[in-house]
Protein backbone atom coordinates (compact mmCIF):
# COMPACT_ATOMS: atom_id res chain seq x y z
CA UNK A 1 0.00 0.00 0.00
CA UNK A 2 2.93 2.37 1.20
CA UNK A 3 4.60 1.46 -2.32
CA UNK A 4 1.94 1.79 -4.22
CA UNK A 5 1.30 5.43 -2.93
CA UNK A 6 5.01 6.53 -3.09
CA UNK A 7 4.61 5.06 -7.06
CA UNK A 8 1.33 7.48 -7.61
CA UNK A 9 3.07 10.55 -6.06
CA UNK A 10 6.07 10.25 -8.03
CA UNK A 11 3.80 9.51 -11.10
CA UNK A 12 1.36 12.57 -10.18
CA UNK A 13 4.66 15.02 -10.01
CA UNK A 14 6.27 13.55 -13.28
CA UNK A 15 2.85 14.45 -14.86
CA UNK A 16 2.60 17.78 -13.52
CA UNK A 17 6.11 18.32 -14.84
CA UNK A 18 5.70 17.83 -17.87
CA UNK A 19 2.28 20.17 -17.95
CA UNK A 20 3.86 22.59 -16.88
CA UNK A 21 6.80 22.38 -19.80
CA UNK A 22 3.92 21.61 -22.10
CA UNK A 23 2.75 24.84 -21.11
CA UNK A 24 5.74 26.90 -21.19
CA UNK A 25 6.07 25.71 -24.81
CA UNK A 26 3.25 26.70 -25.63
CA UNK A 27 3.35 30.13 -24.21
CA UNK A 28 6.51 30.27 -26.15
CA UNK A 29 4.51 29.26 -29.21
CA UNK A 30 2.60 32.35 -29.38
CA UNK A 31 5.52 35.08 -29.12
CA UNK A 32 7.12 35.73 -32.56
CA UNK A 33 10.69 35.47 -30.54
CA UNK A 34 10.05 32.33 -28.83
CA UNK A 35 8.42 30.82 -31.50
CA UNK A 36 11.48 31.29 -33.89
CA UNK A 37 13.99 29.96 -31.48
CA UNK A 38 11.70 27.00 -31.05
CA UNK A 39 11.59 26.48 -34.60
CA UNK A 40 15.37 26.67 -34.44
CA UNK A 41 15.83 24.08 -31.95
CA UNK A 42 13.06 21.81 -33.63
CA UNK A 43 14.53 21.68 -36.93
CA UNK A 44 18.21 21.18 -35.28
CA UNK A 45 17.06 18.34 -33.70
CA UNK A 46 15.85 17.18 -36.63
CA UNK A 47 18.74 16.75 -38.66
CA UNK A 48 20.64 16.14 -35.22
CA UNK A 49 20.73 12.69 -36.18
CA UNK A 50 21.72 12.33 -39.74
CA UNK A 51 24.25 14.96 -39.24
CA UNK A 52 26.10 13.39 -35.79
CA UNK A 53 26.26 9.77 -38.47
CA UNK A 54 27.91 11.93 -41.22
CA UNK A 55 30.30 13.38 -38.87
CA UNK A 56 30.65 10.34 -36.76
CA UNK A 57 32.13 8.33 -39.95
CA UNK A 58 35.79 10.15 -39.39
CA UNK A 59 35.61 10.17 -35.23
CA UNK A 60 34.83 6.46 -34.91
CA UNK A 61 37.67 5.77 -37.13
CA UNK A 62 39.54 7.91 -35.28
CA UNK A 63 40.66 5.00 -32.59
CA UNK A 64 41.50 2.38 -35.39
CA UNK A 65 43.70 4.99 -37.19
CA UNK A 66 45.81 5.61 -34.30
CA UNK A 67 45.74 1.57 -33.21
CA UNK A 68 47.26 0.54 -36.94
CA UNK A 69 48.66 3.64 -38.08
CA UNK A 70 52.04 5.48 -36.95
CA UNK A 71 51.67 9.24 -36.34
CA UNK A 72 53.97 9.89 -39.39
CA UNK A 73 51.59 7.65 -41.35
CA UNK A 74 48.16 9.32 -40.17
CA UNK A 75 50.59 12.57 -40.91
CA UNK A 76 50.42 11.47 -44.31
CA UNK A 77 46.55 10.41 -44.14
CA UNK A 78 46.00 13.89 -42.95
CA UNK A 79 47.69 16.39 -45.44
CA UNK A 80 45.50 14.14 -48.12
CA UNK A 81 42.89 14.44 -46.59
CA UNK A 82 42.46 17.95 -46.53
CA UNK A 83 43.23 18.13 -50.30
CA UNK A 84 40.25 16.18 -50.79
CA UNK A 85 38.26 18.61 -48.51
CA UNK A 86 39.47 21.64 -50.52
CA UNK A 87 38.57 19.57 -53.75
CA UNK A 88 35.58 18.78 -52.75
CA UNK A 89 34.40 22.14 -51.40
CA UNK A 90 35.67 23.72 -54.82
CA UNK A 91 33.89 21.51 -57.33
CA UNK A 92 30.11 21.39 -55.29
CA UNK A 93 30.89 25.03 -56.61
CA UNK A 94 28.14 25.89 -53.67
CA UNK A 95 25.51 24.41 -55.50
CA UNK A 96 24.61 23.32 -51.38
CA UNK A 97 23.38 26.71 -50.99
CA UNK A 98 22.17 27.86 -54.34
CA UNK A 99 20.34 24.55 -54.83
CA UNK A 100 18.23 25.77 -51.31
CA UNK A 101 17.35 28.81 -52.75
CA UNK A 102 16.62 27.81 -56.41
CA UNK A 103 14.59 24.57 -55.27
CA UNK A 104 12.14 26.93 -52.84
CA UNK A 105 11.48 29.56 -55.60
CA UNK A 106 11.17 27.03 -58.76
CA UNK A 107 8.14 25.24 -59.44
CA UNK A 108 7.29 21.89 -58.48
CA UNK A 109 7.84 20.93 -62.56
CA UNK A 110 11.15 21.71 -62.22
CA UNK A 111 12.80 20.20 -59.55
CA UNK A 112 13.46 17.33 -61.89
CA UNK A 113 15.50 19.37 -64.25
CA UNK A 114 17.51 21.89 -61.61
CA UNK A 115 18.71 18.48 -59.88
CA UNK A 116 19.75 16.94 -63.22
CA UNK A 117 21.73 19.81 -64.18
CA UNK A 118 23.44 20.39 -60.79
CA UNK A 119 24.75 16.90 -60.85
CA UNK A 120 25.69 17.20 -64.49
CA UNK A 121 28.30 19.98 -63.48
CA UNK A 122 29.24 18.44 -60.10
CA UNK A 123 30.12 15.19 -62.22
CA UNK A 124 32.16 16.81 -64.88
CA UNK A 125 33.98 19.04 -62.00
CA UNK A 126 34.74 16.65 -59.23
CA UNK A 127 36.07 14.21 -62.13
CA UNK A 128 38.70 17.13 -63.56
CA UNK A 129 39.52 18.46 -59.88
CA UNK A 130 39.99 14.31 -58.66
CA UNK A 131 42.03 13.16 -61.75
CA UNK A 132 44.34 16.08 -60.89
CA UNK A 133 45.13 15.19 -57.25
CA UNK A 134 45.47 11.75 -58.38
CA UNK A 135 48.05 13.05 -61.02
CA UNK A 136 49.72 15.24 -58.47
CA UNK A 137 50.08 12.94 -55.96
CA UNK A 138 51.09 10.07 -58.06
CA UNK A 139 54.13 11.82 -59.49
CA UNK A 140 57.73 12.14 -58.23
CA UNK A 141 56.80 15.53 -56.25
CA UNK A 142 54.16 14.09 -54.65
CA UNK A 143 55.64 11.02 -52.92
CA UNK A 144 59.21 13.27 -51.65
CA UNK A 145 56.48 16.04 -50.41
CA UNK A 146 54.90 13.28 -48.56
CA UNK A 147 57.51 11.34 -47.87
CA UNK A 148 55.96 8.06 -48.98
CA UNK A 149 55.16 6.35 -51.57
CA UNK A 150 51.82 6.88 -52.60
CA UNK A 151 50.73 4.08 -55.63
CA UNK A 152 49.02 2.44 -52.88
CA UNK A 153 46.68 4.51 -52.58
CA UNK A 154 47.01 7.08 -54.94
CA UNK A 155 44.31 5.80 -57.63
CA UNK A 156 41.57 6.02 -55.00
CA UNK A 157 41.39 9.92 -54.39
CA UNK A 158 39.47 10.30 -58.26
CA UNK A 159 36.66 8.48 -57.46
CA UNK A 160 37.02 9.69 -53.47
CA UNK A 161 36.41 13.24 -55.04
CA UNK A 162 33.79 12.27 -57.17
CA UNK A 163 31.82 10.45 -54.97
CA UNK A 164 31.87 12.66 -51.90
CA UNK A 165 30.93 15.60 -54.41
CA UNK A 166 27.53 13.69 -55.95
CA UNK A 167 27.07 12.77 -52.19
CA UNK A 168 27.04 16.12 -51.19
CA UNK A 169 24.26 17.10 -53.83
CA UNK A 170 21.92 14.54 -53.24
CA UNK A 171 22.26 15.55 -49.76
CA UNK A 172 21.16 18.71 -49.83
CA UNK A 173 18.30 17.63 -52.32
CA UNK A 174 16.74 15.50 -49.33
CA UNK A 175 17.44 18.55 -46.87
CA UNK A 176 15.38 20.64 -49.43
CA UNK A 177 12.74 18.22 -49.56
CA UNK A 178 12.65 17.70 -46.00
CA UNK A 179 13.33 14.46 -45.94
CA UNK A 180 14.71 14.30 -42.95
CA UNK A 181 14.53 9.85 -42.30
CA UNK A 182 15.87 9.61 -45.34
CA UNK A 183 19.35 11.87 -44.74
CA UNK A 184 19.66 9.71 -41.73
CA UNK A 185 19.42 6.12 -43.13
CA UNK A 186 22.01 7.49 -45.76
CA UNK A 187 24.39 8.77 -43.14
CA UNK A 188 23.69 5.11 -40.76
CA UNK A 189 24.01 2.48 -44.22
CA UNK A 190 27.55 4.64 -44.86
CA UNK A 191 28.68 4.74 -41.18
CA UNK A 192 28.48 0.91 -41.29
CA UNK A 193 29.86 0.15 -44.32
CA UNK A 194 32.99 2.53 -44.00
CA UNK A 195 33.72 1.31 -40.50
CA UNK A 196 33.27 -1.94 -41.33
CA UNK A 197 35.36 -2.05 -45.05
CA UNK A 198 38.31 -0.31 -42.67
CA UNK A 199 38.25 -2.59 -39.98
CA UNK A 200 38.61 -5.41 -42.52
CA UNK A 201 41.04 -3.57 -44.75
CA UNK A 202 43.30 -2.41 -42.10
CA UNK A 203 43.07 -4.23 -38.70
CA UNK A 204 42.61 -7.51 -40.52
CA UNK A 205 44.49 -7.42 -43.56
CA UNK A 206 47.26 -5.10 -42.08
CA UNK A 207 47.04 -2.51 -45.58
CA UNK A 208 48.28 0.19 -43.62
CA UNK A 209 47.15 3.68 -45.31
CA UNK A 210 46.25 2.02 -48.31
CA UNK A 211 43.12 0.31 -46.32
CA UNK A 212 42.41 4.17 -44.72
CA UNK A 213 41.29 5.62 -48.72
CA UNK A 214 39.58 2.11 -50.21
CA UNK A 215 37.27 2.02 -46.68
CA UNK A 216 36.71 5.18 -47.36
CA UNK A 217 35.76 4.89 -50.94
CA UNK A 218 33.51 1.60 -49.84
CA UNK A 219 31.92 3.85 -48.00
CA UNK A 220 30.97 6.68 -49.94
CA UNK A 221 29.87 4.57 -52.51
CA UNK A 222 27.06 2.83 -50.52
CA UNK A 223 26.35 6.16 -49.88
CA UNK A 224 25.85 7.06 -53.25
CA UNK A 225 23.75 4.17 -54.34
CA UNK A 226 21.46 4.76 -51.68
CA UNK A 227 21.07 8.17 -52.52
CA UNK A 228 20.49 7.54 -55.49
CA UNK A 229 17.57 5.42 -54.95
CA UNK A 230 16.18 8.14 -53.13
CA UNK A 231 16.94 10.92 -55.28
CA UNK A 232 16.62 9.93 -58.89
CA UNK A 233 13.25 8.75 -58.97
CA UNK A 234 11.89 12.00 -59.97
CA UNK A 235 14.64 13.44 -62.02
CA UNK A 236 14.22 14.45 -65.67
CA UNK A 237 17.48 13.94 -67.63
CA UNK A 238 17.91 17.46 -68.71
CA UNK A 239 20.57 20.29 -68.75
CA UNK A 240 18.87 23.59 -68.01
CA UNK A 241 22.03 26.07 -69.00
CA UNK A 242 18.88 29.41 -67.89
CA UNK A 243 19.04 27.71 -64.07
CA UNK A 244 23.05 26.72 -64.11
CA UNK A 245 24.40 30.30 -64.99
CA UNK A 246 22.23 32.63 -62.08
CA UNK A 247 22.98 29.83 -59.85
CA UNK A 248 26.88 30.09 -60.44
CA UNK A 249 26.53 33.95 -60.20
CA UNK A 250 25.31 33.00 -56.51
CA UNK A 251 27.50 31.02 -54.97
CA UNK A 252 30.80 31.36 -56.96
CA UNK A 253 31.49 34.85 -54.63
CA UNK A 254 31.06 32.20 -51.44
CA UNK A 255 33.40 29.70 -52.79
CA UNK A 256 36.49 31.40 -52.15
CA UNK A 257 35.23 32.12 -48.34
CA UNK A 258 34.53 28.08 -47.83
CA UNK A 259 38.14 27.98 -49.54
CA UNK A 260 39.74 30.16 -47.55
CA UNK A 261 38.56 28.53 -44.14
CA UNK A 262 39.77 24.71 -45.78
CA UNK A 263 42.96 26.96 -46.84
CA UNK A 264 43.57 27.64 -42.76
CA UNK A 265 43.50 23.94 -41.89
CA UNK A 266 45.83 22.76 -44.57
CA UNK A 267 48.25 25.50 -44.65
CA UNK A 268 48.61 24.86 -40.63
CA UNK A 269 49.62 21.28 -41.97
CA UNK A 270 51.88 22.17 -44.37
CA UNK A 271 53.95 24.53 -42.13
CA UNK A 272 54.33 22.22 -39.68
CA UNK A 273 55.36 19.28 -42.31
CA UNK A 274 58.00 22.03 -42.88
CA UNK A 275 59.14 23.26 -39.89
CA UNK A 276 58.57 20.35 -38.11
CA UNK A 277 57.67 16.40 -38.76
CA UNK A 278 55.10 13.89 -40.56
CA UNK A 279 55.10 12.81 -36.69
CA UNK A 280 53.74 16.43 -35.07
CA UNK A 281 51.11 16.78 -38.18
CA UNK A 282 50.25 13.16 -37.54
CA UNK A 283 49.48 14.57 -33.66
CA UNK A 284 47.79 17.58 -35.13
CA UNK A 285 45.57 15.35 -37.11
CA UNK A 286 44.37 13.14 -34.50
CA UNK A 287 43.75 16.15 -32.29
CA UNK A 288 41.54 17.71 -35.00
CA UNK A 289 40.01 14.38 -35.86
CA UNK A 290 38.85 14.77 -32.10
CA UNK A 291 37.99 17.98 -32.56
CA UNK A 292 35.43 16.91 -35.09
CA UNK A 293 32.96 15.91 -32.12
CA UNK A 294 31.61 19.59 -32.06
CA UNK A 295 30.96 19.67 -35.51
CA UNK A 296 29.28 16.52 -35.25
CA UNK A 297 27.20 17.63 -32.40
CA UNK A 298 27.00 21.27 -32.71
CA UNK A 299 28.30 23.03 -36.11
CA UNK A 300 27.26 20.92 -38.74
CA UNK A 301 23.14 20.28 -37.38
CA UNK A 302 22.88 24.31 -36.30
CA UNK A 303 24.29 24.91 -40.21
CA UNK A 304 21.53 22.63 -41.72
CA UNK A 305 18.55 24.20 -39.29
CA UNK A 306 20.01 28.36 -39.79
CA UNK A 307 20.64 27.71 -43.17
CA UNK A 308 17.14 27.24 -43.97
CA UNK A 309 15.88 30.04 -41.24
CA UNK A 310 18.37 33.29 -42.06
CA UNK A 311 15.99 34.46 -44.63
CA UNK A 312 12.45 33.26 -43.12
CA UNK A 313 13.04 35.17 -39.41
CA UNK A 314 12.99 38.65 -41.30
CA UNK A 315 9.53 38.70 -42.10
CA UNK A 316 8.83 37.99 -38.57
CA UNK A 317 7.60 40.66 -36.05
CA UNK A 318 10.60 41.72 -33.35
CA UNK A 319 12.83 40.32 -36.10
CA UNK A 320 16.23 41.96 -34.91
CA UNK A 321 15.35 41.00 -31.49
CA UNK A 322 15.36 36.87 -32.55
CA UNK A 323 18.15 37.32 -35.25
CA UNK A 324 20.00 38.84 -31.86
CA UNK A 325 19.19 36.42 -29.26
CA UNK A 326 20.00 33.52 -31.78
CA UNK A 327 23.77 35.26 -32.31
CA UNK A 328 24.07 35.68 -28.18
CA UNK A 329 22.36 32.34 -27.48
CA UNK A 330 24.65 30.52 -30.34
CA UNK A 331 27.45 32.39 -28.81
CA UNK A 332 27.31 31.12 -25.13
CA UNK A 333 26.38 27.75 -25.76
CA UNK A 334 29.09 27.54 -28.50
CA UNK A 335 32.24 28.56 -26.16
CA UNK A 336 30.70 26.76 -22.77
CA UNK A 337 30.62 23.06 -25.10
CA UNK A 338 33.69 24.01 -26.61
CA UNK A 339 34.90 24.00 -22.83
CA UNK A 340 33.44 21.34 -21.77
CA UNK A 341 35.18 18.99 -24.74
CA UNK A 342 38.31 20.57 -23.31
CA UNK A 343 37.84 19.32 -19.71
CA UNK A 344 37.08 16.24 -21.26
CA UNK A 345 39.69 15.85 -23.40
CA UNK A 346 42.35 14.04 -21.71
CA UNK A 347 39.56 10.98 -21.23
CA UNK A 348 38.46 11.65 -24.98
CA UNK A 349 42.39 10.78 -25.39
CA UNK A 350 42.25 8.25 -23.24
CA UNK A 351 39.37 6.41 -25.31
CA UNK A 352 39.92 7.37 -28.70
CA UNK A 353 43.51 7.13 -29.65
CA UNK A 354 46.86 5.38 -28.59
CA UNK A 355 49.64 6.47 -26.33
CA UNK A 356 51.38 7.69 -28.86
CA UNK A 357 49.12 10.29 -29.39
CA UNK A 358 48.29 11.48 -26.03
CA UNK A 359 50.75 14.64 -26.33
CA UNK A 360 48.40 16.12 -28.80
CA UNK A 361 46.00 16.75 -26.21
CA UNK A 362 47.64 20.08 -25.57
CA UNK A 363 47.00 21.80 -28.85
CA UNK A 364 42.91 20.27 -28.72
CA UNK A 365 41.76 23.27 -26.34
CA UNK A 366 42.37 26.19 -29.52
CA UNK A 367 41.07 23.50 -32.13
CA UNK A 368 37.84 23.26 -30.05
CA UNK A 369 37.25 27.14 -30.08
CA UNK A 370 38.18 27.46 -33.73
CA UNK A 371 35.27 25.06 -34.15
CA UNK A 372 32.92 27.14 -31.96
CA UNK A 373 34.42 30.60 -33.85
CA UNK A 374 32.69 28.61 -36.98
CA UNK A 375 29.50 28.35 -35.16
CA UNK A 376 29.33 31.61 -34.10
CA UNK A 377 30.11 33.24 -36.96
CA UNK A 378 27.03 31.91 -38.90
CA UNK A 379 24.77 34.39 -36.83
CA UNK A 380 27.07 37.13 -36.54
CA UNK A 381 27.14 37.52 -40.60
CA UNK A 382 23.32 38.01 -40.37
CA UNK A 383 23.46 41.72 -41.44
CA UNK A 384 26.15 41.00 -44.24
CA UNK A 385 23.72 38.00 -45.72
CA UNK A 386 20.38 40.32 -45.07
CA UNK A 387 22.37 43.19 -46.82
CA UNK A 388 22.87 40.74 -49.91
CA UNK A 389 26.81 42.16 -49.46
CA UNK A 390 28.07 38.49 -49.94
CA UNK A 391 31.28 39.95 -51.58
CA UNK A 392 32.73 41.29 -48.37
CA UNK A 393 32.92 37.67 -47.22
CA UNK A 394 35.41 36.88 -49.70
CA UNK A 395 37.24 40.17 -48.18
CA UNK A 396 36.84 39.02 -44.81
CA UNK A 397 38.01 35.30 -45.07
CA UNK A 398 41.23 36.38 -47.22
CA UNK A 399 42.02 39.02 -44.12
CA UNK A 400 41.52 35.65 -41.78
CA UNK A 401 43.43 33.66 -44.24
CA UNK A 402 46.32 36.35 -44.60
CA UNK A 403 47.02 36.59 -40.53
CA UNK A 404 46.73 32.91 -40.68
CA UNK A 405 49.92 32.26 -42.74
CA UNK A 406 51.24 35.71 -40.78
CA UNK A 407 51.09 34.02 -37.78
CA UNK A 408 51.85 30.63 -38.71
CA UNK A 409 55.64 31.68 -40.10
CA UNK A 410 55.95 33.11 -37.03
CA UNK A 411 55.23 31.08 -34.23
CA UNK A 412 55.57 27.22 -36.24
CA UNK A 413 59.21 27.52 -36.05
CA UNK A 414 59.29 28.53 -32.50
CA UNK A 415 56.42 26.42 -30.85
CA UNK A 416 55.60 23.62 -33.39
CA UNK A 417 52.22 22.27 -32.71
CA UNK A 418 51.21 24.75 -30.41
CA UNK A 419 52.02 27.72 -32.96
CA UNK A 420 49.80 26.29 -35.53
CA UNK A 421 46.72 26.35 -32.88
CA UNK A 422 47.21 29.62 -31.88
CA UNK A 423 47.85 31.14 -35.65
CA UNK A 424 44.37 29.46 -36.24
CA UNK A 425 42.52 30.45 -33.28
CA UNK A 426 43.11 34.34 -33.77
CA UNK A 427 42.98 34.27 -37.28
CA UNK A 428 39.72 32.87 -36.76
CA UNK A 429 38.20 34.77 -34.34
CA UNK A 430 38.95 37.84 -36.40
CA UNK A 431 36.09 36.34 -38.75
CA UNK A 432 32.99 37.03 -36.26
CA UNK A 433 33.90 40.37 -34.69
CA UNK A 434 34.34 42.09 -38.38
CA UNK A 435 30.84 40.06 -39.12
CA UNK A 436 29.48 41.85 -36.53
CA UNK A 437 31.41 44.99 -36.63
CA UNK A 438 29.94 45.49 -40.80
CA UNK A 439 26.76 44.26 -40.35
CA UNK A 440 25.97 46.33 -37.43
CA UNK A 441 26.36 48.90 -40.40
CA UNK A 442 23.70 47.52 -42.37
CA UNK A 443 21.51 45.61 -39.67
CA UNK A 444 22.24 46.66 -36.11
CA UNK A 445 22.33 43.36 -33.58
CA UNK A 446 21.59 44.75 -29.96
CA UNK A 447 24.04 42.81 -28.40
CA UNK A 448 24.24 42.17 -24.45
CA UNK A 449 28.10 42.40 -23.77
CA UNK A 450 27.43 40.23 -20.44
CA UNK A 451 26.75 37.52 -22.44
CA UNK A 452 29.82 37.83 -24.67
CA UNK A 453 32.23 38.51 -21.90
CA UNK A 454 30.82 36.29 -19.25
CA UNK A 455 31.62 32.82 -20.42
CA UNK A 456 34.79 34.15 -21.52
CA UNK A 457 36.38 33.70 -18.15
CA UNK A 458 36.92 30.45 -17.91
CA UNK A 459 38.48 30.10 -20.99
CA UNK A 460 41.29 32.58 -19.57
CA UNK A 461 42.38 29.91 -16.72
CA UNK A 462 42.02 27.18 -19.54
CA UNK A 463 44.38 28.93 -21.89
CA UNK A 464 46.50 30.07 -18.93
CA UNK A 465 47.42 26.81 -17.10
CA UNK A 466 44.04 24.49 -17.46
CA UNK A 467 44.77 22.93 -20.73
CA UNK A 468 48.06 22.31 -20.26
CA UNK A 469 47.71 20.95 -16.48
CA UNK A 470 44.41 18.91 -18.12
CA UNK A 471 46.79 17.22 -20.80
CA UNK A 472 49.17 15.71 -17.54
CA UNK A 473 46.20 15.09 -15.64
CA UNK A 474 44.64 12.32 -17.94
CA UNK A 475 44.25 8.95 -15.75
CA UNK A 476 40.77 7.70 -15.15
CA UNK A 477 40.53 9.00 -11.85
CA UNK A 478 40.44 12.37 -12.89
CA UNK A 479 37.34 11.41 -14.61
CA UNK A 480 34.61 12.38 -11.45
CA UNK A 481 35.62 16.01 -10.93
CA UNK A 482 36.17 16.71 -14.91
CA UNK A 483 32.49 15.60 -14.92
CA UNK A 484 31.36 17.79 -11.77
CA UNK A 485 32.96 20.92 -13.27
CA UNK A 486 30.77 19.59 -16.88
CA UNK A 487 27.82 20.33 -14.89
CA UNK A 488 28.68 22.99 -13.73
CA UNK A 489 29.45 25.26 -16.75
CA UNK A 490 26.38 23.24 -18.01
CA UNK A 491 24.22 25.07 -14.93
CA UNK A 492 26.20 28.33 -15.28
CA UNK A 493 25.46 28.53 -19.59
CA UNK A 494 21.64 27.97 -18.54
CA UNK A 495 21.43 30.55 -15.84
CA UNK A 496 23.13 33.31 -18.40
CA UNK A 497 20.69 32.33 -21.37
CA UNK A 498 17.77 31.75 -19.04
CA UNK A 499 18.11 35.14 -17.28
CA UNK A 500 18.62 37.13 -20.50
CA UNK A 501 15.31 35.26 -21.74
CA UNK A 502 13.16 36.18 -19.04
CA UNK A 503 14.80 39.78 -19.33
CA UNK A 504 13.96 40.08 -22.85
CA UNK A 505 10.06 38.55 -22.52
CA UNK A 506 9.90 41.15 -19.44
CA UNK A 507 10.93 44.06 -21.43
CA UNK A 508 8.50 43.18 -24.65
CA UNK A 509 5.92 43.06 -22.47
CA UNK A 510 6.27 46.33 -21.22
CA UNK A 511 7.61 48.03 -24.28
CA UNK A 512 11.07 48.24 -23.45
CA UNK A 513 13.74 46.53 -25.81
CA UNK A 514 16.51 47.67 -25.13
Amino acid sequence: MDLSYLYMGELNRSMNIRGKLVAMADSLRQEPVGAALLGLVGDSGVYLTGAVLIGLGNFVLVPLYTRYLAPSEFGVYALVDVAILLLVTVTQLKFDVSYLKWFAELELSRHGELLSTVLAVGLLASSVGGAVLSAVVLSHAGNASLGATTQSFGWFLLPLVVCENLQGILLTDLRARRHAVGYSTVAVCRLFVIVGASYYLLAMHHQGIRAVFEGRLVGDAAGVLILAVLCLKKIEWKFASSLLKPMLQFGLPLIWSVVAVTLQDASGRYFLSRHGSLEQVGLLGAAIKLGAIFQVLVNNPFGVAWGGMLFQIVKLPNARMVYSKVFSYVYVLSIGIALILTVLGPALFRLFTSPAYFSASVVLPLILLVRATNVIEQPASTGIYLAGRTGLLSMLYSISLGLNLALLYLLVPKYGILGVGWAWLLASAVVPVLMIIWGQKSYALALNWRLIVLPLLPWVLVLRRGAWSLASSSSLGYLIPQLLLCVAIVLGAVVLVLHDFRMMRRGLRTGNTD
